[in-house]
């Protein structure tokens, strides 16, 4: 029991440390990120320094490990990625209005097409039913006796030209 005793002792010391350590740390980072003081510089635009900042030696760059952004670099490369993203879009638009353009073209000549065969059935359907005509005309129906009444008086017959029936010859 000894042991565990000794290292519950020595993990809550180590605990303690870390949280004091950090509690001191976290106060000074407030304290510098917000001051109302540097606030109240910034808007009257006092330096309380007055001199230049001092440029950081290498090791400190180093030990940032930050660049300084080339923003020139930057609005070139996004340059050229909105042209590349316009290029892309421009031919993704002709390709869609060709394509568009081919449709209607397709459209029309179909509906031509339609249309021609609509008057083709048309005009056959008008000769077959002016065949119908001519033939139904050239083939009237015999009408045999006409009855009459015995109480009414004599009809005189009707004169008709002679019939005349078309290749009605001998059979």
């Amino acid at each position: 029991m000894a042991k565990t005793s000794f290292w519950r002792d020595e993990i809550l010391g180590e605990l303690l440390e870390l949280g004091q350590s950090t509690a001191k740390k976290s106060v000074q980072q407030v304290g510098k990120t917000f001051s109302p003081l540097k606030i109240l510089e910034g808007a009257l635009g006092y330096d309380s320094n007055n001199s230049l900042p001092e440029k950081k030696n290498n090791q400190e760059l180093k030990k940032t490990n930050n660049t300084p952004l080339n923003l020139e670099k930057l609005q070139q490369k996004y340059y050229e990625q909105d042209k590349q993203k316009e290029e892309f879009l421009r031919q993704r638009l002709f390709q869609l209005v060709k394509r568009g353009d081919e449709e209607v073209l397709q459209r029309e000549k179909q509906k031509e097409e339609e249309r021609k065969r609509m008057e083709f059935y048309q005009g056959e359907e008008k000769k077959r039913k002016e065949e119908r005509k001519r033939q139904e005309a050239s083939l009237e129906a015999p009408r045999g006796k006409i009855r009459r009444s015995i109480f009414s008086p004599k009809k005189v017959a009707q004169r008709q030209q002679a019939e005349i029936k078309p290749a009605a010859g001998k059979q």
